[in-house]
Order: C-alpha cells, then structure tokens, then sequence
C-alpha cells in the first residue's frame, strides 16, 4: 500500500466548514448517498436500557450444558426530531450510532427494535449513542449525544463516562468502502467535554489524528472533514484530544477506527496450483 501521505498531491485533506445551527434535509455533499432528513426540532438521544451503573446479572450454568459465554444485553433508545431510514438502493441512511467500549457497531437504522448482544462479556461497559446522516456526519446539538455506563456480571474498576471530561468518539470512517466511493470518505468525531478550537484559546482542545502512519494532522473545529483519492486497501486511524502540545489524559480522550477501500472491478486471482504434501518432521532424539 501507497503511504497516504505520499498521495497528499492528489488526496486532498478538506476541513469542511460546520455550520451554526443543524441544517434542515440538507443535500448530500458526497455523490451517491441520499440526502439527509429533517430534523423536525432540537434533537434528543436517550439510551433507556441499560440505565447508570445497572447490573446485569451472569446467566446461571445449567447442568449439562457448556458455561455461559456472555450474558444477554438488549439496547433501547429513543430519538426526538430525527428520522431514521434506510435507502433500499444504497444501503445508506440516517440512522443511530452506537459506540461500546470504544468500538464503533454498524449502523443502526430500526431503533423501535432494541439492539441485542446475545453474549456481553462480563465486568464494566460503556455504551454511547449520537446520530448521523448518511454519509456518517454527526448531529452536533446539546441532546444529540447519551452516554452510560453498566455492568454484566461484576465490576471491574474501569472507570465510568463523565459528560464533563473531555472525550473523543469515532463516527467514521469503518467498514467497507467501494474504490468509487473513495473518492470522498467523511472522517468525523463526537466530541463531548471541551470546546475544540485552536491551541492560542486557554481551555480550547484540538482534534489530533493519524491515518495509518502518516505525519499527524490537527483539527481545530468540531468539523467533519473529507479524505479524498484514499487507496485501495485496509487503513486504521487514531484521533486524541490534545491541549496545546499535550495530549489530554482522560479515560475517554483516545479514540481508534478501522476501514478497508476494495477495488471490486478488480479481474479475481487466479487460484493457485494445489501445494506439494509436506514431509513429516524428522524425529527429534531424545532428551538426554
């Protein structure tokens, strides 16, 4: 794979600028995903279940049967003024994010339907849930975020999400994006915690983050931004919120994602020929 960093010439990094207040079924900036939906009024995000520092109980062992492996964690959320929805052409739509222990879960777009985790290992969690338009660009309102904390089985000491630390949540890029689409992929973070803006403002935090092992790059406005031309191949990326020249040290103030860019138009390898049998080892002389 190309390093990103040498594409720079041709994969342009574009800030794109955040607007004051949410736009209403705003035009999709990137070809090929539908326009985004409302809102109808201030948006509101609530995870109903599970609530602050629940404990969900280890399922019993039965006898006879292999020992439990998780225990059963179903997700229920409401959400105000924003519509859901799944375009059936591109697979695309608004939908809610969710976030558990800093893995970002696929789109979820029937939230009348609660999300299950059949098998949730035990000890401490924390589940976060925002909205985002289709091509993953976050609602940035007050009521847009929820966050809780619980626990299946025990705890074990992790420490809970606190609204008034600083923190950083991946909103995308994940999964996989074909070689078309990545002429345009949207990079974007929830930010809670802290006001983003430039280092020369005393109590203003900075986005930071690195593609793969390119030099880092600085964002100083809680804006969504666009990587154009990314290569085809799989990539990861790592986002911290800083103060200046020093990275903020909170629980929640790191973030990592993953995505792959296929070429699909690509001729499939040819198979290769079956491998000769190995020969066995050679015996090898006892100890001693």
């Amino acid at each position: 794979m190309k390093p990103y960093a040498a594409l720079l010439a041709s994969a342009l990094l574009v800030t794109l600028p955040l607007a004051a207040q949410t736009p209403v079924d705003p035009k999709s900036p990137i070809p090929g995903y539908p326009d985004g939906r409302g809102p109808k009024g201030p948006v509101v995000v609530k995870i109903v279940s599970p609530t602050a520092d629940e404990m969900i109980p280890w399922p019993a062992a039965v006898e006879g049967q292999p020992a439990p492996k998780g225990a059963r964690v179903e997700v229920k959320v409401t959400v105000e003024n924003f519509e859901t929805f799944k375009d059936e052409a591109t697979g695309k739509g608004q939908h809610v994010q969710l976030v558990l222990d800093g893995r970002a879960l696929p789109d979820w777009f029937q939230t009348d339907k609660p999300w299950v985790f059949p098998a949730m290992a035990k000890g401490t969690h924390t589940l976060l849930a925002f909205v985002q338009r289709p091509w993953e660009e976050a609602i940035r309102e007050k009521g847009a975020f929820a966050a809780v904390t619980f626990h299946v089985g025990e705890k074990n000491g992790k420490p809970a999400f606190d609204m008034a630390q600083p923190a950083v949540s991946v909103g995308g890029p994940r999964g996989k994006f074909k070689k078309a689409e990545a002429a345009k992929i949207f990079f974007d973070v929830y930010v809670t915690g802290c006001k983003v803006g430039p280092a020369t403002e005393a109590e203003a935090c900075q986005i930071v983050y690195r593609l793969n092992q390119d030099p880092q790059q600085t964002i100083t406005a809680w804006a969504p931004a666009l990587w154009e031309n990314v290569p085809v191949g799989k990539h990861s990326y790592i986002v911290a919120l800083y103060r200046g020249e020093k990275r903020i040290e909170a629980p929640f103030a790191l973030a990592q994602g993953f995505f792959e860019v296929v070429d699909e138009t690509a001729a499939p390898a040819v198979p290769a020929a079956p491998a000769a049998p190995a020969a066995p080892a050679a015996p090898v002389p006892p100890a001693g």
